[in-house]
């Protein structure tokens, strides 16, 4: 009964501290690493509400780096991020309905949900 007592404490402890590392993910800068965004490039421009294709390429095998990324989304340079959508397949490819703002100082992030220390965020660009 004990070990059974231990046993799931063990277990609540685990996802505790990995949903903890979820949410301090989306909300902090993660260093970019293993994770290359090849679209949106430097200075383009987009049309609120229109559609666009995400393109990135993960560096590590899907062994490490998973099977799912997050998408996020940042109208300020990257102070602060959204999360465009969760539980995307590790294919290189979203296709993301742009939102509705007015900034030059846009960029996107993918990271690996099983490894978010796998990260790459876009170069700045622009919604209009």
């Amino acid at each position: 009964k004990e070990k059974s007592m231990r046993t799931r404490l063990i277990t609540l402890l685990i996802l505790a501290v990995t949903f903890i590392i979820f949410l301090s993910c989306s909300s902090q800068p993660l260093p970019d690493k293993g994770v290359t965004i090849l679209s949106p490039k430097a200075n383009d421009i987009f049309k609120a509400e229109d559609f666009y294709q995400i393109l990135w390429k993960a560096e590590p095998a899907e062994s490490e780096f998973g099977t799912m990324v997050t998408v996020e989304f940042s109208k300020d340079t990257g102070k602060s991020w959204e999360t465009v959508e969760f539980n995307i397949p590790v294919n290189g490819k979203y296709l993301w309905k742009v939102p509705k703002v007015d900034s030059a100082q846009c960029k996107v992030r993918v990271f690996s949900q099983h490894r978010p220390i796998y990260c790459g965020t876009s170069e700045m660009f622009s919604i209009k």
